[in-house]
C-alpha cells in the first residue's frame, strides 16, 4: 500500500574480448511495447520496404593511420530480406558471421542464405570475403533469424575487429520479451566466470535488440541499477584489463545515446540507463601505468621492489591492474579526503556513504569464489602520505576519463568541444556558481539549448550525459527549498520551473502540461474561483502525466528487481523499496511534492472541498474494507454491508451486492457507467482529493457510519451496531422480454422493431422519425442491425457444431464461484473466435450498408468486421456482465445479443447528457459531461475528469462544474464502422445494465495524450458556453419529443451535433 500511495500521490499531486560465437547470448529484439496503442493498421495505408536495422560504425585498424567504417542495413521488402554490409579498408576483408538468437547464441547459417563464395569455418561460423567492399545477404522472410552476428577479419596482417563492446549485430526480428530477463538471471547467478566487463558486454549487445521493448529496456535498467548499487559481483573467477572495460563502456554509452536519438518512444529508458553507465573510452591502460608510476616516483613498495610499505596502495594497485571499475573513482575520492585531513575515518565514511561497504571492499579481488589474482580484498587503511595528494587527484581524473558518468564537472569538460561558445559560457557560469539560488534557471537555459542536439543523427553521447548531469544538479538545488513555506505565487512559479525541467527529460506530454501551466500563470484574476477551476484541471492533468510515467517505471522495474534479486540471493531489504526509490530519485518526484503543496490552495479558491460525492446517496453503513482496486471483489456477494475504501477505480468494474459505499482516490465522471451503476444500486460514491485524508481513512477498521454533510464532505464515524445483513431481493423481479424470431439476418433502420432489436437501435429509430422536430444542426448516423437470434442461429449451423458444443460445455461448468468462473469466462469469450460467420451474412451486411457513407468498408475490411461482431457477441460473457446478471437473478439463457452497426467519423468532442440531474433529481436541470475526441474516455471513466456542466432548462443558464483533465483521448484518423452491443437486458425497469457489454470499432481509434494548452473549449469561455447551450438544446428537444428523461450520447463534428444513441434515463 505504501508504494501505491507514493505513485498515487504523484498522480494526484505529484515515484572488449573477441566473442566469435556470442558467448554471453544476445536478445535480437523485443516486442513492440513502446508504440502508442491504437487500432489495426488500415490496409493499403503502409507499403514499400521496411528498414529492420541500419547503422554505421567507425573503427581504427592497428595497421592503418586513417579510420575505417562499416555500414550495415537490413530491409524487408515483400517476402525477401536483404542485408547489406559495406566495409572500405585496405587489403582483403573477411566477414566472420553466423545467425544468432538469445537462447543459443551463434548458430549455423542455412546453405540457401550463404552468399556465393562463402565457406564454413566450424559448426556455427561461416566466412565471406568482401567484394569491392560489399557483401549482400539475401534470404526469405520465413528464414529470417533474430539477428546476424559478425566480426571483421583483416587478412594481412591478420587482425580481428569487433563492434563497440562485442560482436556487431544486425537485429532482424523480436524474440519473446522475457528472454532478456532469463539471459540476465542465467548469466548473473550461474556463470562460473563473470565480471563487470561481461555484464557491460551483455548490455551493449542487447541495447539495439530491445530498442522497441519496454520489457527489455527495463531489464537492462534493472541490471545497471543492481550494478550501481553493488548488488551484483564485480568479478567471479574472472579478471580483465581496464582498456577492455573502457572500450565496452564506450560502446554502451554510445548505444544508449543512439537509441535516444533514433527511438523517441525509448527515450525514457535510454535516459535512465545512460545515467547509470560510465562514459567509457579514454585510455584504459593509462590507469594501470599511472598508479605504477606514482608508486615508483614516491618510493612505495611494489612487489619485490623495496620501498615504503603501504598495503592499501599495493592492494589498490592490484585491483586497478585486474579489476578496475567505476568504484575506483569513489576509492580515489575517499583516499584524497584522507590525504587532505589525515583522519582515517574520512576515508571509510566516504566509502560507506557512496555504497562501498566493508563487506563489498572485502569481496574485491580475492573475495569468495574469485580468481586467484593475489588480491584478497581491499581492506587496509592507507598510510598518511600527503605528498601523494596531487598525483592521486590526477589519477582520479584519469579514472574519470574511463569510468566517469553523469558528473557535472566531468561532463561539462567532455562535452565542451561539441558545443557553441554561448552554451559553453552558460555552463561555465553554472559551474562557477553552482550553489547560487538562481542556478536552476540557468540550468533550464542550458538544457533548452542542448535539447536539439540530443535527437540528431546517431545521437550526442556527451550532450545527453551532460543533460542528465544538469538534471541531477537541478534536483539537488531545488531540494534545498522548503516548499511548504513558500508563498502561493512563489510556489506556482517554482512548480512551473520544476515542471519544465521534468518536461525536458520526459518529453512531449510533460511539455503539453508545462505549456498549459504557463497559460494558467498568464491568466488574470489569479486565485479567483474561475481561475481556480482552470488551475485545478491543470494540476489534475499534470498529476495524471506524472502518475503514468511513475506507474510505468515502478511496474516495470519492481518485479524485475525481485526476480533478479531472488536469483542472486539478494537481501530482501534491498528489494522491498527498489522501485519506490527509483521514483523518488527522479525529477517527477519533486514536481509531485510541489503539487501536493499547491493543490489545497487551488481547491480552496475554486471552492472544491476534500471530498466530491458522485451519487445522491448521503448515508451508508458497513464494515470497512480497504482495497487497491475493485478487481479483487468482482463477482462477490456480501452477506453483510461493506464500506469499500479503494485507491483506484477504473470504471469497468461492477459493484458487488452488499457494498453500501465506495470512497476512492480516483477521479470519477458523474455520468460514467460506474457512477450510473452506483446511483442505481443506491451506493454512496465519493472521490477524495486529499492524500492525507484518504490515508487516514485507510487506517479505519470495523463498522462505520458514512454520511455527506451540508458542505459535501464525507464524515466517517464509528458505526452503531445494528442489523448489517444484506436484504435479499425478490427473485424474478426484473422482467426480461423474450425476442421474436427475426425476419432477416440484417435489418435496415426502418425495419427496427422492439421484438427483434435492443433499446439502442429502437430509440434511434424513434428519433430519426422525429428528426424534423429537432434543431437543423442535429444529425443521426446511418444504422443497420443484426437482430436478436441471429447468433444462436449461426451457432447451431453444421459448420459451428464443434464450437457450439464447446460453449455449451463451458456454460455448464460455471459454478458461481468467482475464482473458478473467471477462468471459464475467459475461455468462453476466446471460444467465439472459432465461430464461423457465414458468407450469406457478410453479403447481406454489405448490401444493407450500401447507402451508408462507408459503402465499401465492410467489403474491404471483412476480416476486421467479423472479428468485431464476434467480440460483441462474446461480451455476453464478460466478467462484469455475467456477475451482474447473477447478482440480479437474470438467467444467462434470457439474454440475447443484437449488434447495431453505425459509421463513425472523426469528432472534436463527445458528450453524455442526462436530461434530469442525476445528482439531486431536479427535472429542471440538465446535466452533461464532455471530453475531447470520442466518448470512450468518458463512459469508461478513463483517468481524469470530463468537463461537467449543468443547464437550467428554463433560463438556459450554463454552470460549469469542472474543466476537463483527462490524460488521454480516443481519436480516429479515418472513418470506420462501430459494432455496438444491443442486448435485451439493458434499460430495464430496476436494471440499467449500463456499459456491461462491449461495442467494438473495426478499426480501433488511436489513444493519444491530450494537449489542452490550445483547446478552445478549455480557454475560450464564450465559445464554451455557446457550444454547451447548443448541446443542451438538443437534449431538451429529444426529451420533449420522447416524453421522458433521456440518457443521450453524441459527438460534435464540425458544426453538427451527431446523436449516437438515446435511452430512457434509469
Amino acid at each position: 500500500m505504501a508504494v501505491q500511495a507514493l505513485i498515487s500521490c504523484q498522480a494526484s499531486f505529484l515515484t572488449h574480448h573477441l566473442r566469435l560465437r556470442g558467448q554471453h547470448g544476445v536478445v535480437a529484439g523485443g516486442p513492440r511495447l513502446l508504440r502508442m496503442s491504437g487500432g489495426k493498421q488500415m490496409r493499403g495505408k503502409s507499403s514499400g520496404p521496411k528498414v529492420l536495422d541500419e547503422y554505421h560504425h567507425e573503427f581504427q585498424s592497428k595497421h592503418e593511420e586513417e579510420k575505417s567504417m562499416v555500414r550495415v542495413s537490413a530491409v524487408l521488402e515483400g517476402d525477401q530480406v536483404k542485408c547489406s554490409i559495406e566495409c572500405k579498408c585496405r587489403g582483403e576483408m573477411v566477414l566472420h558471421w553466423a545467425f544468432s538468437e538469445s537462447s543459443k547464441g551463434w548458430y549455423a547459417v542455412p546453405d540457401e542464405c550463404l552468399p556465393a563464395g562463402s565457406r564454413r569455418i566450424d559448426e556455427k561460423a561461416s566466412q565471406t570475403t568482401f567484394v569491392n567492399g560489399r557483401i549482400e545477404i539475401v534470404m526469405k522472410k520465413q528464414d529470417m533469424p533474430e539477428a546476424i552476428s559478425f566480426v571483421l577479419k583483416k587478412s594481412s596482417p591478420e587482425e580481428w575487429i569487433s563492434g563497440p563492446g562485442g560482436d556487431f549485430k544486425i537485429a532482424l526480428k523480436s524474440p519473446d520479451s522475457s528472454s532478456i530477463g532469463q539471459l540476465i538471471m542465467e548469466r548473473e547467478a550461474k556463470a562460473s566466470h563473470w565480471s563487470i566487463l561481461d555484464r557491460m558486454r551483455l548490455v551493449n549487445q542487447n541495447v539495439k535488440a530491445v530498442a522497441e521493448s519496454e520489457e527489455g529496456l527495463s531489464w537492462l535498467y534493472t541490471l545497471l541499477r543492481f550494478n550501481q548499487m553493488k548488488l551484483v559481483p564485480l568479478t567471479r573467477n574472472s579478471n580483465y584489463q581496464s582498456k577492455d572495460l573502457a572500450h565496452t563502456q564506450d560502446g554502451v554509452s554510445l548505444a544508449f545515446a543512439s537509441l535516444y536519438a533514433k527511438q523517441p518512444d525509448a527515450r525514457l529508458w535510454a535516459r535512465m540507463c545512460v545515467a547509470l553507465v560510465p562514459r567509457g573510452g579514454g585510455n584504459g591502460d593509462a590507469i594501470r601505468l599511472e598508479i605504477l608510476d606514482i608508486m615508483r616516483r614516491h618510493g612505495i613498495k611494489e612487489g619485490h621492489r623495496p620501498g615504503i610499505e603501504d598495503r592499501f596502495l599495493e592492494e589498490w594497485h592490484q585491483k586497478l591492474h585486474t579489476n578496475c571499475a567505476p568504484d575506483d573513482i569513489i576509492i580515489a575520492e575517499a583516499y584524497i579526503r584522507f590525504l587532505e585531513t589525515g583522519n582515517p575515518d574520512d576515508y571509510w565514511s566516504h566509502l560507506k556513504g557512496n555504497g562501498l561497504s566493508w563487506e563489498y571492499m572485502s569481496s574485491i579481488g580475492g573475495g569468495k569464489g574469485s580468481a586467484n589474482s593475489g588480491l584478497k580484498g581491499l581492506t587496509a587503511t592507507p598510510l598518511h602520505l600527503p605528498q601523494l595528494c596531487n598525483d592521486i587527484k590526477h589519477l582520479r581524473w584519469t579514472l574519470m576519463q574511463v569510468h566517469g558518468g553523469a558528473d557535472l564537472d566531468f561532463m561539462i569538460h567532455k562535452a565542451s568541444g561539441g558545443l557553441d561558445g554561448e552554451l559553453n559560457g552558460i555552463l561555465r557560469e553554472i559551474q562557477s556558481n553552482r550553489h547560487e539560488w538562481w542556478v536552476p534557471g540557468k540550468i533550464l537555459e542550458a538544457r533548452r539549448r542542448l535539447k536539439h542536439l540530443l535527437s540528431n543523427g546517431e545521437g550526442h553521447r556527451d550532450g545527453l550525459m551532460l543533460d542528465v548531469s544538469l538534471d541531477q544538479w537541478f534536483k539537488v538545488q531545488l531540494e534545498k527549498t522548503q516548499f511548504g513555506h513558500l508563498e502561493k505565487n512563489n510556489l506556482l512559479d517554482v512548480t512551473s520551473v520544476a515542471l519544465e525541467n521534468c518536461a525536458l527529460s520526459l518529453g512531449q506530454e510533460l511539455e503539453f502540461c508545462h505549456s498549459q501551466l504557463c497559460k494558467v500563470k498568464e491568466m488574470g484574476n489569479r486565485w479567483s474561483k474561475e481561475w481556480g477551476l482552470v488551475a485545478k484541471a491543470t494540476v489534475e492533468r499534470i498529476s495524471l502525466a506524472l502518475q503514468e510515467v511513475s506507474g510505468r517505471i515502478y511496474s516495470c522495474v519492481q518485479p524485475k528487481a525481485e526476480q533478479l534479486g531472488k536469483a542472486m540471493g539478494t537481501e530482501e531489504a534491498y528489494l522491498t523499496n527498489f522501485g519506490e526509490e527509483v521514483i523518488r530519485g527522479s525529477s517527477t518526484f519533486i514536481v509531485s511534492q510541489l503539487l501536493a503543496c499547491l493543490d489545497p490552495m487551488i481547491r480552496e479558491c475554486a471552492n472544491i472541498g476534500t471530498w466530491e460525492p458522485m451519487s445522491s446517496i448521503v448515508e451508508a453503513t458497513g464494515s470497512v474494507q480497504v482495497l487497491e482496486n475493485l478487481v479483487a471483489i468482482q463477482g462477490k456477494e456480501f452477506k453483510e454491508k461493506q464500506v469499500v475504501v479503494v485507491r483506484e477505480v477504473r470504471g469497468i468494474e461492477d459493484i458487488p451486492k452488499g457494498v453500501t459505499a465506495i470512497l476512492t482516490r480516483s477521479s470519477i465522471d458523474a455520468l460514467s457507467h460506474i457512477a450510473i451503476r452506483a446511483r442505481n444500486q443506491r451506493v454512496l460514491f465519493a472521490t477524495c482529493h486529499d492524500e492525507q485524508a484518504f490515508s487516514d481513512l485507510c487506517r479505519r477498521q470495523g463498522l462505520v457510519d458514512v454520511s455527506v454533510d451540508s458542505m459535501g464532505n464525507i464524515v466517517v464515524k464509528e458505526g452503531v451496531k445494528s442489523d448489517q445483513k444484506v436484504q435479499e431481493e425478490a427473485t424474478g423481479s426484473i422482467k426480461v422480454v423474450s425476442p421474436a424470431s427475426p425476419k432477416a439476418d440484417v435489418l435496415e433502420e426502418e425495419e427496427f422493431d422492439e421484438q427483434v432489436v435492443g433499446s439502442k437501435s429502437l430509440n434511434l429509430h424513434k428519433l430519426i422519425a422525429l428528426k424534423r422536430e429537432l434543431p437543423a444542426y442535429v444529425e443521426f448516423p446511418f444504422s443497420a442491425a443484426i437482430p436478436f437470434g441471429v447468433f444462436e442461429k449461426i451457432l447451431a449451423a453444421d459448420a459451428n457444431k464443434p464450437v457450439q458444443q464447446k460453449i455449451q460445455k463451458l456454460q455448464a461448468s460455471l459454478t458461481g464461484e468467482p475464482q473458478h468462473d473467471l477462468e471459464v469466462l475467459k475461455e468462453l469469450r476466446n471460444s467465439f473466435e472459432e465461430v464461423e460467420i457465414p458468407a450469406s451474412l457478410l453479403k447481406d451486411l454489405q448490401a444493407r450498408t450500401l447507402k451508408s457513407p462507408l459503402s465499401n468498408f465492410l467489403q474491404e475490411y471483412e476480416e476486421e468486421s467479423c472479428e468485431a461482431i464476434r467480440r460483441v457477441w462474446a461480451s455476453k460473457w464478460s466478467d462484469r456482465a455475467y456477475f451482474s446478471r447473477k447478482a440480479h437473478r437474470i438467467p444467462d439463457s434470457n439474454l440475447f445479443m443484437g449488434v447495431l452497426l453505425q459509421p463513425v467519423a472523426a469528432a472534436s468532442y463527445a458528450f453524455v447528457l442526462h436530461t434530469k440531474n442525476p445528482m439531486n433529481g431536479k427535472e429542471e436541470e440538465l446535466a452533461g459531461e464532455l471530453v475531447l475526441g470520442l466518448g470512450e474516455a468518458l463512459v469508461g471513466n478513463h483517468p481524469g475528469r470530463a468537463l461537467s456542466f449543468l443547464v437550467d432548462k428554463k433560463s438556459g443558464k450554463v454552470t460549469v462544474g469542472r474543466l476537463p483533465s483527462k490524460r488521454e483521448g480516443f481519436f480516429l484518423e479515418d472513418s470506420t464502422f462501430i459494432f455496438r452491443s444491443d442486448s435485451n437486458c439493458e434499460d430495464l425497469d430496476k436494471y440499467a445494465g449500463a456499459g456491461l457489454y462491449d461495442s467494438v470499432m473495426a478499426i480501433e481509434p488511436e489513444k493519444k495524450a491530450i494537449d489542452y494548452s490550445n483547446d478552445r473549449v478549455f480557454w475560450d469561455g464564450n465559445y464554451r458556453e455557446e457550444l454547451l447551450k447548443k448541446i443542451a438544446e438538443v437534449g431538451i428537444a429529444i426529451e420533449r419529443q420522447l416524453g421522458k428523461e433521456q440518457d443521450i450520447e453524441g459527438v460534435v463534428s464540425e458544426d453538427k451535433i451527431v446523436i449516437v444513441q438515446s435511452r430512457n434515463q434509469v
